[in-house]
This record gives C-alpha cells, sequence and structure tokens, in this order.
C-alpha cells in the first residue's frame, strides 16, 4: 500500500513539474488556436426556387468549434472543426413548411503553404451532412482537395466552393437528383 503511494506522489510531482522531458513543449512552438463560433446563417438557393416555382432558403444554425494547429515555425499545418449540435434546413417562407436535419460533422484539414489564399487544402469530412427524408441522405466520409480562397475575420482559411473537387467518398450519399424531392416536401 506504502509503494503505491509513493508511485502516485511521485506520478503528481513529475505532472506538477510539466511532465518531464516527454511532455515538454519546445519554447519556439505556436500554441494551436481555439474558436467556438455562432452560426445562423440563411440565404436563398436560386437552383431550387427555379425549380420548385417559389423561393427557397437555406438556414445553416449552430455552433461550430474550431482548432488550428501550427509547426514550429508558426505556419497553419491544419485544423479541425466539429459542430455537434449543427442543423441545417431547407425552407418556402411562402408554405411555411421547412425540413431541418440535424448535421453533425468533424472536418480535420490539411494546409500547404501555412493556409495561405492560392494554396491547397485537403479537407476530410466525416459525419450526417444532410438527411432529407429516411433513405435520402448524405453521411459517411468524403475527401475534398480545394484552394484557400480567404480567411474568417479570426484568420481561419475558407475553402473556395469553385475549387472543390471530391477525391473519394464512402457511405450513403444519395446519387439522384434532390430537386424533386425538396420541391414536393417545401411544396403547398
Amino acid at each position: 500500500m506504502r509503494r503505491r503511494i509513493g508511485l502516485l506522489v511521485s506520478l503528481v510531482t513529475l505532472l506538477a513539474l510539466g511532465g518531464g522531458t516527454l511532455a515538454a513543449t519546445p519554447a519556439w512552438a505556436t500554441p494551436p488556436q481555439h474558436f467556438h463560433q455562432q452560426l445562423n446563417e440563411s440565404f436563398p438557393v436560386d437552383e431550387f426556387s427555379a425549380a420548385c416555382g417559389f423561393e427557397v432558403v437555406v438556414v445553416l444554425a449552430g455552433n461550430v468549434n474550431t482548432d488550428l494547429f501550427f509547426d514550429q515555425g508558426g505556419a497553419l499545418v491544419r485544423s479541425t472543426n466539429h459542430g455537434p449540435g449543427f442543423r441545417q434546413s431547407f425552407t418556402a417562407p411562402s408554405t411555411g413548411k421547412s425540413i431541418v436535419s440535424a448535421s453533425p460533422f468533424a472536418v480535420h484539414t490539411e494546409y500547404t503553404g501555412g493556409g495561405a489564399v492560392g494554396t491547397t487544402a485537403v479537407a476530410h469530412a466525416t459525419g450526417l451532412v444532410f438527411m432529407l427524408q429516411p433513405g435520402v441522405m448524405f453521411a459517411g466520409r468524403q475527401v475534398i482537395e480545394g484552394v484557400v480562397g480567404g480567411h474568417t475575420p479570426e484568420g481561419i482559411p475558407i475553402i473556395d466552393d469553385n475549387t472543390k473537387t471530391v477525391i473519394s467518398q464512402s457511405g450513403n450519399f444519395f446519387s439522384d437528383d434532390i430537386t424533386p424531392l425538396v420541391c414536393d416536401a417545401l411544396g403547398p
């Protein structure tokens, strides 16, 4: 019993002194940055609105946590985003109908060139993106490559939508056109 207490005291002392050399962080390493953002954005979806004959709006709402990780020289090398309570919906203001889906996700992105505008980024997205109805969903894992087109005010890189290319995907990604399904669900 005394030996266990002695080992416990030694362990606590080691941790209190910084964990020894195994856990020491070099003085020149840039610590990770953590951001918590509340999103509540809506914008019209022209493609659905034109096909349905009434305005269709997408609403993105929830908290997103972002962590930025840097190399020892201070260059951004990767980020993680997660939004376990994030929700996404399509709504038709004229009919008052909505399709709401939980969209818990995790995205791990690797950057070249420190995440500067014009450099390549590869994002690994995992989780449920959207469920329109049972059997009609977009869920699984996607690997997407694109080019950084800008940054948020906090300095988080944004991949330009026009440059995104799906490298691979696995899971349940509905392959038919969802437009008629959206129009039927939101219509009068």
